[in-house]
C-alpha cells in the first residue's frame, strides 16, 4: 500500500470504530433494558424493528454524498451517531429508546457506508478487497468494547444505561477527521461541469438515474442484501438474550462466550475481503451465506457448550464476511457519480429487511411462542441470495471503471 492508501484507511478505520458497538449494544443489554423500561416480550421484535429501519434512512445522506462529497458527510454521521446514544441513555420507555437508537442507526448507517465508499475509491484494485475487510474489522472492534462494558453492566452507574454514554465516544475522534481526512481523488476528478449541471436537480435525480442506466444491477443488489439483512437481523439481535433467558447463562458468562467466539467477526472481515481478491467475490460470498444458515440453525439448537459455541463463532464469522463482500459488492458495481447512492441503497435495504425479518420474528412468535424455533424457520430464505449472485458480473481485480 501507498503512504496515501494507509492513510485513507486509518482515518475510515477511526470513523468506523464504534459502528458495530452502536449496533449491539442494545441487543447484548436486552435483557437489563425490558426490565428497566417494562418491555413486554410481544413487543421486543416491534421495537428493534423500529431501531433498524433507522438505517433506511441513511440513503438521505449517500445521495448528499454524491453532490457534496463523502468527508464532510462523514464526519457528521459520526458526530450524530455519538449525539443519539448519549440522547438514549435518558430514556423513560421502550418507544423512547427504540426512536433515539432509530436515530443513532440512521448516521451509523450513513456513517459505515461512506467508510466504505472512501475506501472502495482511494485504494487500488489489488488491495481493494483486503482494504474493506480491514475497515469492517476494525469496526466490529467495537464489539470486544461492549462485551468489556457488558461484564460490567450490573455494577456501572446507572446499569445499562451507562453503555449508551459509552457510545458517544466518537465525538472525541471528529476534530481529529476534520483534520486528517480529505475528499477522494475520484469525486474531486468528476466535480465537471456536466456533473455540476446533474447536481443542481432534485434531491431525487441521482435516485431515478442510477434506475435508469443502472436497474438490472441495482435489482440484482437488492435481491442478494436483503434476504441475508432478514435472516441475519433476528439472528445476531437474539444472541445474548439466548445466552441468558434460554440457556441461563450471567451477564459474566455471555460476556466470556463472545470474548470467546467473538475473534471470529474480524477474521471473518479481513478473510472473506482477502479470499475475495484472490478467487473472486461470488464464490466466496455464496460459501459465506451458507456458512452463515448452517451456524446458525447450529447456535439457536443447541444446549451444549460446544454446540453453542462453535454455532456462535461461525455466525459471527460469516455475518463478518458477509458485511465486507456486500458493501464491496455495492460499491464496485457503480460509477463514481452514483456509487455513494448506490450504497446507500444497499443500506437503506438491509435495513428494510432487518426490519421485516424482526417483524417476521414477532408473528411467528406468536405461533411458536419460542425465539429460537422463529429464527430457524426464517432459515427457508438462505438460497435466495446465493441464486441471485449467480447472475452479477465478478468485480475483484478489476478496475473501478473497468467495472
Amino acid at each position: 500500500m501507498t503512504q496515501h492508501e494507509r492513510s485513507v484507511l486509518i482515518a475510515t478505520c477511526l470513523s468506523s470504530l464504534g459502528s458495530f458497538y452502536t449496533m449491539t449494544v442494545a441487543g447484548f443489554a436486552l435483557p437489563q433494558i425490558q426490565q428497566g423500561l417494562a418491555i413486554s416480550e410481544d413487543d421486543v421484535g416491534a421495537l428493534f424493528a423500529l431501531m433498524r429501519a433507522g438505517t433506511l434512512f441513511s440513503l438521505i445522506i449517500a445521495v448528499l454524498a454524491d453532490r457534496l462529497g463523502r468527508r464532510r458527510l462523514l464526519i457528521a454521521s459520526v458526530a450524530g451517531c455519538a449525539l443519539f446514544n448519549v440522547a438514549t441513555a435518558f430514556s423513560q420507555s421502550g418507544l423512547t429508546l427504540a426512536w433515539l437508537q432509530f436515530g443513532a442507526r440512521f448516521f451509523v448507517g450513513a456513517q459505515v457506508l461512506l467508510a466504505v465508499v472512501v475506501v472502495s475509491e482511494e485504494l487500488s484494485a489489488k488491495n481493494r478487497g483486503w482494504g474493506l475487510g480491514v475497515l469492517t474489522a476494525v469496526g466490529s472492534m467495537g464489539g470486544a468494547l461492549t462485551i468489556v462494558a457488558f461484564v460490567f453492566v450490573e455494577q456501572l452507574p446507572y446499569g445499562w444505561r451507562f453503555l449508551f454514554v459509552i457510545g458517544g465516544g466518537g465525538l472525541l475522534c471528529v476534530p481529529w477527521l476534520w483534520r486528517s481526512l480529505q475528499e477522494t481523488r475520484r469525486f474531486s476528478e468528476q466535480q465537471s461541469d456536466a456533473d455540476a449541471e446533474r447536481n443542481e436537480g432534485s434531491l431525487l435525480r441521482p435516485l431515478v438515474e442510477i434506475a435508469r442506466k443502472s436497474g438490472w444491477r441495482l435489482a440484482a443488489m437488492v435481491g442478494i442484501v436483503a434476504p441475508a439483512a432478514v435472516v441475519i437481523e433476528p439472528g445476531i439481535t437474539f444472541v445474548s438474550k439466548h445466552l441468558q433467558q434460554d440457556l441461563g447463562y450471567s451477564p459474566a458468562q455471555v460476556a466470556g462466550m463472545l470474548a470467546l467466539c467473538g475473534i471470529g467477526s474480524p477474521v471473518g472481515n479481513i478473510l472473506a475481503g482477502s479470499l475475495s481478491d484472490r478467487y473472486g467475490r461470488k464464490p466466496v460470498t455464496i460459501l459465506s451465506t451458507l456458512i452463515l444458515s448452517g451456524a446458525m440453525a447450529l447456535f439457536y439448537n443447541s444446549s451444549d457448550f460446544i454446540g453453542v459455541a462453535v454455532g456462535l463463532m461461525f455466525l459471527l464469522m460469516s455475518i463478518g464476511g458477509i458485511a465486507v463482500l456486500h458493501g464491496a459488492i455495492a460499491t464496485e458495481l457503480f460509477s463514481t457519480a452514483f456509487r455513494s447512492t448506490a450504497a446507500g441503497i444497499r443500506e437503506a435495504v438491509g435495513g428494510i429487511g432487518a426490519s421485516l425479518g424482526l417483524w417476521g420474528l414477532s408473528l411467528l412468535y406468536a405461533t411458536t411462542h419460542s425465539h429460537p424455533e422463529s429464527i430457524t424457520w426464517i432459515l427457508i430464505l438462505t438460497p435466495i441470495s446465493p441464486l441471485i449472485i449467480l447472475f452479477i458480473p465478478e468485480t475483484a481485480r478489476r478496475d473501478l471503471d473497468e467495472i
